[in-house]
This record gives C-alpha cells, sequence and structure tokens, in this order.
C-alpha cells in the first residue's frame, strides 16, 4: 500500500493539475491465443475482411462523436486498418494455416517490426497493435469497451489507452496516468486537445488502487499520493520583453494541412519539413513532375522564411511501399536515412530536382539536408549532390553520436545542420524507444543530452556552421531557452507550441538563457537539471 506523500515520477502533459479518486481501468477481456483453422482459406478470409470492415465501422462511429484531433488520428489508423498490403500480408498468413484473427495479429506484427526506429511511429505501435487486437475480438464475438464512470470525478488509471479507449472517456475522467506510453503518445495528443492534467510513462502507477486520492501533478512530472493543492508545481509565466525571440522560432510539417496551419502561426518559417509523409502510401515511385507539384504547392502553404527540407527519411523503419526494403532484425541500427543512397541513388536525386522545379516555381528560399549521417564522408557525398541538384542551402541533420565528432572537417562544406533530439537521445544512451522500462533514458533534460548538444553548439560555431534543432525538445519553451542558451541559431517546434516557444524566448535575454545552461549543466540526472534550470527561469520571469 503507498503511504500518503508517496511520488510517482513520469512524464507530464499539460500546465494544470488536478486531485481525484483513482479509478483502475480493467485490462480488456483476452483474445482467444493463435490457433490454425480447419482448413477453409476463402472462408477465413472472407470472416477477416468482415471483421476488418465491422472495426473500421466502429472507429467511424466513434470518431463522429469525437473532436478534431482524435478525429485525424481516427482517419490515419483507419488508413492503416484496410491497408491493401496489410491485408494481403494477413491473407499469407492465412494460407499458412493460420486463422483470421491470429493472421491479422501476426501481419501487424510484420508492420510493426518495419515501423520501428522512429519516435512518431513508434508511439502509434501501440494503437495499431489494439486495431488488431479489436478484429481477432470481433471475430471471437469479445466486447472490449471500457467500462467507464459517467459521473463524479476520477483519475484513470492503465497501462496505456488507445484511440478508441480515449474516444470513450467521460466527462468523469478529469486526470490520466498510464503506466506506459510516453510525451507523444496517442493519450498524451489526446489529453493536450482536452486540457486534461495526465502524467505518462509512470511505472510506478501500477500500485494506484482504486479509492486513493491523487494529485496529478503534470508539470513537476509526478503523481503524490493524497497529494493537496499546496503541493501543485506552479507552471513558469513568460512574459515577454522584447517582441522578437532571442533566435528565431520555426515550425515542423509533414503535410499541406500543417503548412496551412503553420502560417497561422508566428512560425519564421519552417524548420523541419518530413518528406516521407508524402510517400507512406504510394505504390509506386511518384514522377517528378507529380514530386514537384506537391511541393510547390507545401511551399507556397509554408510561413514566411528559409524551409528546411529533409530527404526522404525511409527504410525498414518506415513502410514506403515502393522502396521495397526488406527485413532487419534492429531497423533503428538498419538501411534507413540517407543509407538508401547505396540502392535507390536514383530517386533520392530525383527527389532533389523536384525541390529544385518547386523552389523556381515558388520563389521560397529552400534548404535541404539529409538524416542519418554518420560519417563525414555521407556529408560531403550529400552536399555535392545537393549542390548539384539545385540552388539550396545544404546541411545535415544530427543524430548519431559518430558526426559529432566529424563537425570540424565539415567546415567551408555544409551550411547548416539540424540536432534530431529523439533519434540522438536513443543512439547517445542505447534505450530502445520499444522499450517503455527506459523511457525516462529519451527526456531530454539528461545531463548527458545537455553536453552533447552544447559540444554540437559549439562545435559548428567554431566551424561557422549554422545551427539549429527540430527534434521534440525545441517544442519544450524551457528547454528552448536552454538551447538558445548553448548558442544554436535557430529551433524548430511543432505548430502548436510555436506561440509558447517565441513568448519564453521573448522574455530573457542571451546572457540569460546561458545563465539557464549553467545552471542545469550543474544537475546529476534529468531531474536535478530540469529543476535548477526552471528554478533559474522563475527567477528570470520574477524580475
Amino acid at each position: 500500500m503507498l503511504s500518503s506523500g508517496t511520488i510517482l515520477s513520469g512524464m507530464g502533459v499539460g500546465l494544470s493539475a488536478v486531485t481525484a479518486e483513482v479509478f483502475r481501468v480493467k485490462p480488456a477481456g483476452a483474445i482467444p491465443e493463435a490457433a490454425k483453422h480447419a482448413g477453409d482459406n476463402a472462408a477465413e478470409t472472407i470472416r477477416l475482411k468482415q471483421a476488418i470492415e465491422a472495426v473500421a465501422a466502429q472507429m467511424n462511429e466513434l470518431a463522429a462523436a469525437a473532436d478534431e484531433t482524435t478525429v485525424e488520428i481516427f482517419e490515419a489508423l483507419n488508413m492503416l486498418l484496410e491497408d491493401e498490403d496489410l491485408f494481403d500480408t494477413a491473407v499469407i498468413q492465412i494460407e499458412a494455416g493460420w486463422d483470421a484473427g491470429t493472421s491479422f495479429i501476426r501481419a501487424v506484427e510484420e508492420f510493426a517490426e518495419l515501423l520501428s526506429g522512429d519516435a512518431v511511429f513508434e508511439e502509434r505501435l501501440a494503437d495499431i497493435r489494439d486495431l488488431a487486437k479489436r478484429v481477432a475480438a470481433n471475430i471471437a464475438g469479445i466486447s472490449l469497451g471500457l467500462d467507464l464512470p459517467k459521473t463524479g470525478k476520477f483519475v484513470i488509471v492503465g497501462e496505456d489507452f488507445s484511440p478508441a479507449d480515449t474516444a470513450q472517456f467521460t466527462d468523469a475522467v478529469i486526470g490520466v496516468v498510464t503506466i506506459q506510453g510516453g510525451p507523444t503518445s496517442h493519450t498524451a495528443i489526446i489529453c493536450r486537445s482536452k486540457s486534461i492534467p495526465a502524467v505518462v510513462s509512470c511505472t510506478g502507477a501500477a500500485d494506484l488502487v482504486d479509492g486513493m486520492q491523487v494529485l496529478v501533478d503534470p508539470v513537476g512530472d509526478r503523481v503524490v499520493v493524497e497529494g493537496k493543492e499546496a503541493d501543485i508545481t506552479k507552471p513558469l509565466t513568460f512574459v515577454a520583453k522584447s517582441k522578437d525571440p532571442i533566435i528565431p522560432v520555426r515550425a515542423n510539417i509533414g503535410s499541406l494541412e500543417d503548412a496551412i496551419a503553420a502560417s497561422a502561426s508566428a512560425a519564421e518559417g519552417v524548420g523541419l519539413f518530413r518528406t516521407e509523409l508524402l510517400y507512406l502510401s504510394a505504390k509506386t515511385q511518384p514522377t517528378s513532375a507529380v514530386q514537384a507539384a506537391s511541393y510547390e504547392e507545401i511551399l507556397r502553404a509554408a510561413p514566411a522564411g528559409p524551409i528546411v527540407v529533409r530527404t526522404i527519411d525511409a527504410g525498414s523503419d518506415k513502410p514506403v511501399p515502393f522502396l521495397n526494403m526488406g527485413h532487419e532484425e534492429n531497423p533503428a541500427l538498419g538501411v534507413r536515412g540517407y543509407r538508401l543512397i547505396e540502392d535507390h541513388r536514383d530517386f533520392i536525386i530525383d527527389q532533389l530536382e523536384s525541390l529544385e522545379l518547386a523552389r523556381q516555381a515558388s520563389g521560397r528560399e529552400v534548404w535541404v539536408m539529409a538524416p542519418m549521417i554518420a560519417t563525414a564522408s555521407e556529408a560531403l557525398e550529400f552536399a555535392e549532390l545537393a549542390r548539384s541538384a539545385g540552388n539550396f542551402k545544404v546541411g545535415i541533420m544530427v543524430e548519431t553520436p559518430s558526426i559529432v565528432y566529424q563537425i570540424p572537417a565539415l567546415q567551408g562544406k555544409l551550411d547548416f545542420i539540424s540536432v534530431g533530439t529523439n533519434d540522438l537521445s536513443q543512439y547517445l544512451f542505447a534505450a530502445d524507444r520499444m522499450n517503455p522500462a527506459l523511457g525516462a533514458m529519451l527526456n531530454p533534460w539528461q545531463p548527458g543530452l545537455i553536453g552533447a548538444l552544447k559540444q554540437i553548439s559549439d562545435a559548428c560555431a567554431a566551424a561557422g556552421i549554422y545551427s539549429g534543432v527540430c527534434g521534440e525538445s525545441a517544442s519544450d519553451p524551457a528547454f528552448a531557452v536552454l538551447l538558445a542558451g548553448m548558442g544554436f541559431d535557430s529551433v524548430s517546434s511543432s505548430r502548436s507550441q510555436v506561440g509558447a516557444v517565441r513568448q519564453a524566448l521573448s522574455a530573457v535575454s542571451k546572457e540569460q538563457a546561458k545563465e539557464v545552461l549553467t545552471a542545469a549543466l550543474t544537475g546529476s540526472n534529468a531531474e536535478e537539471a530540469k529543476s535548477n534550470a526552471l528554478g533559474v527561469l522563475s527567477a528570470i520571469s520574477e524580475n
């Protein structure tokens, strides 16, 4: 039994806190174990098709009553659910003798291996697996509905929640705690959109039981047993002291819709245009004309300022069908990003030439960068390809620890670098993002990551290379101040956080940002580093 005052650490979502009684969400009924069918492949295929259609209809019903953010997620998941390649993979499993439910689960697991290694996609795997479970449950006649209270006020606690789960949240749900998940999980996204205080990746929550009173304190990244209002960690309030932030704040985008939304913010251009999102459903390689037209439309819609385009970051960790990537035992360490140059050089050149056509047609300033660069020779090869293809500023993503030590060798060869903190954290700490027990290693406030980022910024300054950060950490206003204190030239955040990050960077001077960095560097762990930095920021905001 947890005693009063016990603190359970996790990752906070939101800026408000709440106290309420715990309601443990019961695990869904178990689906039947893997089994073989009686021998009628055609009948099993029909059963699978009908079950997929039924689950898709259920998702559409839930989406009809959901908010805009949830609707978008349901639409994306239904595209996966009804994906022809996924269905064909399941049929192969049926032909191998597995029954319809087992076949679909096995097919999804094959896709899960392909999706591993990327922060955004990995946090979707639980959602995709939930869909597979729902298809199998439909075939077996098992209900997976949540039994949530409809009256009162509760903090619901569970392993994690799928899109279908969160769509069933009632008005009685005023706080959420998950044992697994992460800051970009579906649960986190929905709780942000609904302004429900949450703490995710809180392993200690496994010991919470029905009836306990808890404080969900997202600003403090914690849950406090029998916590009171006096225990709430107060969020920092940034008061702008200048019209412009001390370094530019750009937006991360991946589609035309993102570009339009980013233009409605105060973003000074785009710091990361994820081009691979345009190819995920393409069965055949798009022509140069098709690519150029798509890029032009997005470039025209993007906010004023430079547009930093990442060439395709695909491989065995992202299912781009026309690239025909094979299975790898460890996709995160396999052929991905710029490593595609070995077998797909023509496509990378074609993409760069298409971007040049779009640049000329739109009149926009375009910077291009390659992902997953590990050696100076790779960086130099990409720079030559990019400059031969168009009139771009040329750079690379810094995501592997090896390239950090080779930045001096790139002096005069590159115009800029952009740090991807998600992948850099994974490789720096040897922490598999798929393992929920290692979630703390992906906390951007880890002193090891802060030290690596400072080394990157210093190396770029010495080499005369422009430096920016486009990873998720740059969407945290306080951490963005830290990055400015390190000497980075710009940050790029999710479009919804552009305003908050600009506000923070307009509330401090560069000297004050350096003070925040100095305080963070005195911490021996992520919690201390963050606490020390926030302490200095709090003192600055009060003056």
